[in-house]
């Protein structure tokens, strides 16, 4: 098993070095900074962190948040000298807490949980085999296991052209409209000879890859078969309906976390993606907004501040993902975090928009102090 500790204070970090190390546990990774934490996680691939709650700038239970949101299959393992986070906190995803002073005993039925978790691990929703284009984030492939695939494209507008013809769905471009759209800039003769050539180029990749796509041509208009091949956009907004339809909060919170693994072709500098990317985001954020909310609701403590986390980074103009975490901070006891958020959307509001955040989150701020200083 291998661990990674974070924890402020130096003593502390080394004492629970020691005490892991007597139980064999392979210790990847002890950090006092816990953003330097976040910055080496994946690439230390851990099994479970033992996080220390009560740290400054950035605690423990947002940092478990952020930590699960980068990799979901993290365990995390709390440890705390309050014994009343044990009461509010713990709906946090976390598999266990540990009280300071760590007694040997207690660690011991600590140790025995992670085993007996990595023993029988909660299975993953079955996939069906069949490859996968990737749109999400960048262009890529995959083969019926999910392994990547690499593809040595001869040129960027084979690949272009690629994603266009899936992207256009069951549209048939004609052959103007891909001249228009892949080669605008083209002398019209020899855009046609470059038709022809990525053709052939794709056509050549995709049966390297054996992946059935078939690019198919009728009538002056061009189509791609998928023949099974699945497309994850595609897969990914049946899985959203279908979770939004059956009221399933956990597998819209793993689909809106962990499936959504990037904008649709962010990455790629193609303007006919804009209008599908800017779709995919306004349903994002519709769905990411609704299940934070009924997280939240649910006592669904961890996976709620998560939610938020994620929606002020895609989105740190919208003020629920603020408000949210002001309210959940305020739940679990964190009074600065609650005015550390309020700060925050503040800031944003007065810098971009000249304005203050709405009457609604200043009114419960006001009243949410006023309890706290009487």
């Amino acid at each position: 098993m291998k661990a990674i500790i974070v924890d402020d204070e130096y003593l502390a970090l080394e004492s629970m070095t020691r005490l892991l190390q007597r139980f064999e546990v392979n210790v990847a990774g002890a950090f006092q900074d816990p953003r330097e934490a976040l910055k080496q996680q994946q690439s230390l691939n851990a099994d479970v962190a033992f996080v220390d709650i009560e740290m400054p700038e950035l605690n423990g239970l947002e940092l478990a948040a952020r930590m699960q949101a980068a990799q979901p299959g993290l365990q995390i393992v709390f440890v705390t000298a309050y014994e009343q986070y044990a009461i509010e906190a713990f709906e946090l995803a976390a598999i266990d807490y540990l009280l300071k002073p760590i007694q040997l005993k207690r660690l011991d039925l600590t140790i025995k949980r992670l085993q007996a978790r990595r023993a029988d691990p909660t299975p993953e929703p079955e996939q069906a085999a069949a490859p996968m284009v990737c749109f999400f984030h960048h262009l890529s492939f995959q083969d019926a296991q999910g392994h990547p695939l690499t593809v040595a494209w001869r040129t960027a507008k084979a690949r272009e052209l690629l994603a266009y013809l899936i992207h256009s769905g069951d549209k048939t471009p004609s052959k103007e409209e891909l001249l228009d759209r892949i080669w605008p800039d083209a002398d019209p003769d020899k855009s046609i000879t470059h038709l022809h050539t990525t053709v052939y180029q794709i056509r050549q990749s995709m049966k390297a890859m054996g992946i059935p796509l078939r690019l198919q041509y009728k009538e002056g208009r061009y189509h791609i078969d998928q023949c099974g091949t699945q497309v994850d956009v595609l897969a990914w907004e049946k899985a959203v309906r279908e979770a939004a339809e059956a009221g399933d909060d956990g597998a819209m919170n793993r689909l809106l976390m962990s499936s959504y693994r990037g904008d649709y072709l962010e990455t790629e500098d193609y303007m006919w993606a804009d209008g599908e990317r800017e779709r995919l985001r306004a349903l994002w954020l519709d769905h990411a907004l609704k299940n934070a909310s009924r997280l939240e609701a649910t006592g669904a403590s961890s996976d709620a501040l998560s939610l938020y986390q994620q929606l002020q980074v895609r989105y740190p103009e919208n003020e629920e993902s603020y408000f949210g975490l002001m309210r959940l901070y305020g739940k679990l006891g964190n009074n600065a975090e609650v005015h550390q958020q309020y700060a925050k959307l503040t800031d944003m509001l007065s810098e971009d928009y000249g304005v203050e955040p709405s009457e609604s989150i200043m009114q419960w701020f006001a009243q949410w102090n006023e309890r706290k200083q009487g």
